[in-house]
């Protein structure tokens, strides 16, 4: 069996913090989460509750949200030793994955591939995104 330390693990535990959650709200609270830019697979997501759900991380919950009675979907929520895992799994992405990094990384290895004009567009449209005031 893998272990449940992945990003995606670790999104599905903070998404699932404050409240139970579906499989394709999960998705869809990703996709947006990324402005849209990143648009993770079925099968990565439900893989991933599948997987959390075998180590008893999280667990099938009743739940029925005010505006949607009646529908069918399946809640998952947080077990206790899943609360306990969220907790571990920030503490390793912050030390180990070091996202600060990893991202400037990314940036340097960007401008060598699409060159200075490119990158320099790309700043423009993070600043714009990111820092308007």
């Amino acid at each position: 069996m893998r272990k449940p330390e992945s990003l995606i693990s670790l999104l599905i535990f903070v998404l699932m913090e404050d409240k139970p959650r579906y499989g394709y709200e999960l998705l869809k609270e990703m996709e947006e989460i990324s402005g849209g830019y990143w648009q993770p697979g079925q099968g990565t997501v439900y893989g991933a509750l599948e997987r959390l759900e075998g180590n008893d991380l999280i667990e099938e919950v009743e739940y029925e949200p005010e505006e949607e009675e009646g529908n069918s979907r399946q809640y998952y929520g947080l077990t206790e030793k899943g609360r306990g895992r969220l907790e571990k799994c920030r503490k390793k992405y912050e030390e180990s994955f070091n996202p600060r990094d990893r991202v400037l990384g990314l940036l340097y290895v960007y401008r060598f591939l699409a060159g200075e004009d490119e990158f320099e567009r790309l700043i423009e449209k993070i600043k714009g995104e990111f820092l308007v005031s």
